[in-house]
């Protein structure tokens, strides 16, 4: 089916591909994502500062603990709009998500549809995005997943086809705390890479399916609750890839077709030994504007990165448009700027590769949570 958009005076023909219902839909092979280049042309910010002192930042042994974020207890989160981390507006209109599969560049796979309908807030909090805690304010532990705010009782939808492989509480193997609540586990019917893909629904307040049930994309399996360690109504959504556990989980603004006239920013930070810079301050700002549209930072090095793009930071459902990405490293001691143009219904990626080596922070080891006190909201162990 072929669809025609027009964006700011340009016409653009776009070919989406429609499921056959009980089909399993056609993947477009992953490319292989050529060799990282050590320096691409970064451009400083006129006003950025050089580090004063690089050996401070080299003297720190590589062997230190990476920043794991700090966790809050269940009883003092807040499922709030954090102020100045993201659009101004909680929830706003939306287009329609393009078809999936979907595929306009040969290394996307947006394969996986909105997991709640049109109707619903079907677009994640921007303030607390995969990889991240939240930039403000107390922080949670750091995000595996996409968080879906909505009423009690709103349907979840299966994101795409296969077999349900585990629907109930989800109780940690670690220490036996339900975490998750009601959760519904499916391993879809298509792999990646030859590597089977799994999508996680939790916290739901009903369930519609049982183990060993086969379900279509767009099919009710669940209503959106707050059971399990949370403290507001939503579905929290989780992509694994390879196999059905805590680490495994992928961001899914990489797997979630954008809205129509949307797009999706991802790339790569580097150091000059193409290490990943984790915790780096990432703003994207559209070029007829001073103020950001989205604010975040570089994963952190507790999750992984995608099994085709390898990125360490992503932005969801962009507007296509011009923007400016400035990305700060240790509060204004390097600064650097890309230009960038989205484009609708693609993945957007930039491999950015500094002339620094980067040494991540040491910090404090928490701690030991008494026996019995819940730990940190969103905290799931490995299961």
């Amino acid at each position: 089916m072929w669809r025609i958009y027009v964006l700011s005076g340009a016409v653009l023909l776009l070919a989406a591909c429609q499921q056959v219902p009980g089909v399993p839909p056609t993947l477009v092979p992953a490319a292989t994502f050529p060799a990282l280049v050590e320096d691409v042309g970064v451009t400083a910010v006129p006003d950025a500062v050089p580090l004063a002192d690089e050996a401070v930042v080299l003297s720190v042994s590589a062997d230190v603990p990476t920043p794991e974020g700090e966790g809050i207890r269940p009883s003092a989160a807040q499922q709030r709009y954090v102020p100045d981390a993201g659009p101004a507006t909680p929830a706003d209109w939306r287009p329609p998500p393009y078809e999936v599969p979907l595929s306009f560049h040969p290394d996307d796979h947006y394969w996986l549809a909105r997991p709640l309908p049109a109707t619903s807030r079907n677009y994640g909090l921007e303030w607390y995005p995969f990889g991240n805690d939240v930039l403000k304010g107390s922080p949670y532990r750091i995000h595996h997943g996409e968080d879906f705010p909505n009423e009690k009782g709103t349907p979840v939808l299966a994101a795409s086809s296969g077999t349900v492989i585990h629907a109930g509480p989800l109780p940690s193997p670690r220490n036996g705390v339900n975490y998750y609540g009601n959760t519904v586990v499916i391993e879809h019917d298509w792999q990646i890479n030859g590597e089977p893909v799994y999508t996680l629904y939790a916290h739901t307040l009903e369930l519609f399916v049982e183990k060993g049930d086969y379900v279509e994309q767009g099919q009710l399996i669940a209503g959106v609750g707050s059971s399990g360690e949370v403290t507001g109504s939503h579905v929290h959504l989780e992509v694994r890839v390879g196999v059905n556990k805590y680490g495994a989980a992928r961001n899914p603004a990489l797997w979630l077709a954008p809205y129509e006239g949307y797009g999706t920013v991802a790339g790569r930070f580097v150091d000059k030994r193409s290490r990943m810079i984790s915790g780096a301050m990432l703003s994207l700002i559209p070029v007829d504007s001073d103020q950001p549209i989205r604010q975040q930072r570089t994963y952190y090095p507790t999750v992984a990165s995608d099994p085709v793009w390898r990125e360490n930071f992503a932005f969801a459902d962009v507007p296509a448009g011009e923007y400016e990405l400035i990305l700060d490293v240790n509060n204004g001691q390097y600064k650097f700027k890309r230009e960038i143009e989205v484009l609708p219904g693609q993945t957007r990626f930039e491999v950015i590769s500094t002339n620094f080596e980067f040494v991540p922070t040491p910090t404090a080891v928490p701690s030991p949570t008494p026996t019995g006190t819940p730990l940190p909201t969103f905290a799931a162990p490995e299961g």
